[in-house]
């Protein structure tokens, strides 16, 4: 035990003092502060201690805090919206079926510490050569005992809203926090049965997402749908059985488990990141291959009818035509991508509208319709351009003063391709969601799907813009092509905090367009100044 908590102990050092000297880095960069904070403070022993235990208490209250938004904001405020006609009871059961479907079901599908991929992992194994096993021993231990206090506390503060006494509240984290050590048993015998990492599986994460969210969610509409979740932490025997079964699968995990296996598995992935070369080698080769698959009959010959054009370009026009062109891939993967989810989600939802048209109104979808906020923002394309962007060209190019002094210029250019391809995508996400509403309303309401339709056109203008803009703003992206800036994080959170706000204040759907349409006009036409601004001096290789 004491050489758990040893192993403990080193791993919060190492986040301690990561997010120390990230704390300095960037209070360096921020006006008139800046200037009062020299080179010599990542070396001052009584600074770094004050910062270390600042940084302890910023990990403390931001783990507290991501538990309250995620009871709070994904599960009561959604049912203190939606059931009014309900007693304290049965939203309370609501409460606990929805907790069971998400913490319970989703992430112990798609949430695995053992088989999970991260920089902390990778540096304590593979460069601090700390034993796997006991590094996965004290991870375990280190992440479900925060687990159950975060979540407890969490918890035990939206009971006292339902009327429900903290230890029932702390009883039911309790057995979800067995329910998940289960989990990672479950997750490690697959992967040494059939040495598949079922978190790595994307198709299969994504439809149990889909599916669990759905049962989460449904009983909020008037449908009549059995709370399962509710039921099964409501019957004794169940929660006796599932304590013993994960008091006994815990005891495996930390006394009885090898995992220098499933250890070694995952942190071999990283290892590019210790020889650039090699990471570099394998991109070309899976572009190539791309190239290949697409171009066959005649590649050489096809790319250059297609750079053709490009080369009559002058300047930045001709550098930002010859990658996209040349990297074309590394775009239109994305929207192919996100072009076959929207038409999954159209065939889904229609044939929903079809099966419950006379259990659900219009007025109830309208409702629903800030979700087209958080859908927008994943199904745009952005992060994923950008990301490609400065790894294929402004890595190399932003360590040019004249590059960065120039960036309005290639920001207007490469807003102009992504802002093609979003429309693209909003105009499919508008028309199947047309078909819904024509079903539902039996088309007579044209009013809501011209809302719907501008709506979401605004949406594919503001997140064009977005992404864009706080990347040429924030240059978030390390050589590694890790995103550790907290204000680029910061910034990216004020969308699901306004998404958050707006399922609480529950405006009609043309004031939320109007609103929309005002942001995005108000976004538009500031981008060009602050990329002018502030690009210069931040936008520069990490």
């Amino acid at each position: 035990m004491q050489e758990m908590f040893s192993t403990i102990s080193r791993m919060r050092q190492l986040q301690i003092i990561t997010l120390v000297n990230r704390l300095i880095y960037f209070m360096q960069r921020i006006p008139v502060v800046g200037r009062l904070i020299s080179e010599q403070t990542y070396a001052a022993f009584r600074t770094k201690r004050i910062l270390g235990a600042i940084a302890v208490i910023l990990m403390f209250v931001a783990g507290l805090l991501e538990s309250l938004l995620y009871i709070g904001g994904m599960l009561a405020l959604p049912i203190f919206l939606w059931t009014e006609g309900y007693n304290t009871t049965e939203r309370f059961a609501l409460l606990l079926h929805m907790y069971f479907c998400i913490s319970g079901v989703m992430a112990g599908m798609t949430s695995a510490k053992v088989l999970e991929s991260n920089k902390l992992k990778y540096t304590a194994v593979r460069l601090m050569r700390i034993v796997p096993t006991k590094f996965m021993r004290a991870g375990l231990f280190y992440r479900y005992t925060t687990f159950f206090l975060y979540q407890g506390i969490a918890f035990s503060l939206v009971s006292w809203f339902f009327d429900f006494s903290i230890s029932h509240a702390l009883l039911i984290v309790g057995v979800m926090t067995i329910w998940r050590v289960m989990s990672e048993v479950i997750h490690l015998a697959i992967f040494r049965w059939k040495g598949t990492i079922l978190i790595q599986k994307t198709w299969i994460m994504g439809l149990v997402m889909i599916l669990t969210l759905t049962a989460a969610y449904l009983p909020l509409t008037s449908l009549s749908i059995p709370l399962g979740g509710a039921v099964i932490l409501d019957q004794r025997w169940l929660v006796t059985l599932i304590l013993l079964s994960g008091t006994v699968a815990g005891y495996i995990l930390l006394k009885h488990t090898d995992y220098t296996a499933a250890v070694r598995a995952v942190t071999n992935q990283a290892d590019p990141l210790l020889n650039t070369e090699i990471m570099m080698a394998n991109l070309q080769q899976k572009m190539v291959q791309s190239k290949d698959h697409e171009h066959s009959s005649d590649s050489s010959a096809y790319l250059h009818d297609r750079l053709q054009p490009s080369l009559d370009k002058r300047g930045y026009e001709q550098i930002h035509n010859l990658l996209f062109t040349r990297h074309d891939h590394l775009v239109h993967l994305p929207f192919r991508r996100r072009l076959t989810a929207i038409m999954i989600i159209g065939l889904l939802l229609s044939f929903l509208a079809l099966i419950f048209r006379d259990h659900v109104s219009l007025n109830t979808v309208e409702r629903f319709t800030p979700i087209l906020i958080m859908a927008m923002l994943s199904l745009t394309i952005g992060r994923e351009v950008c990301k490609g962007l400065f790894y294929h060209c402004d890595m190399q190019l932003m360590r040019y003063s004249f590059y960065r002094k120039h960036a309005k210029q290639h920001f207007r250019l490469r807003f102009r391709s992504v802002l093609s391809l979003n429309l693209k995508l909003g105009a499919c996400l508008a028309a199947v969601l047309s078909i819904s509403i024509l079903v539902l309303s039996e088309g007579k309401d044209i009013s809501t799907l011209l809302a719907i339709w501008f709506m979401t056109m605004t949406l594919s203008i503001f997140f064009s813009v977005h992404h864009l803009l706080v990347y040429y703003v924030f240059q978030p992206y390390t050589t590694e092509l890790d995103t550790n800036n907290p204000l680029f994080t910061l910034v990216n959170s004020l969308i699901s905090l306004g998404f958050v706000i707006t399922m609480f204040l529950g405006p009609t759907l043309w004031v939320l367009t109007v609103v929309l349409i005002v942001l995005t006009v108000g976004y538009l036409f500031s981008a060009v100044p602050v990329v002018s601004k502030y690009a210069q001096n931040n936008f520069r290789v990490k």
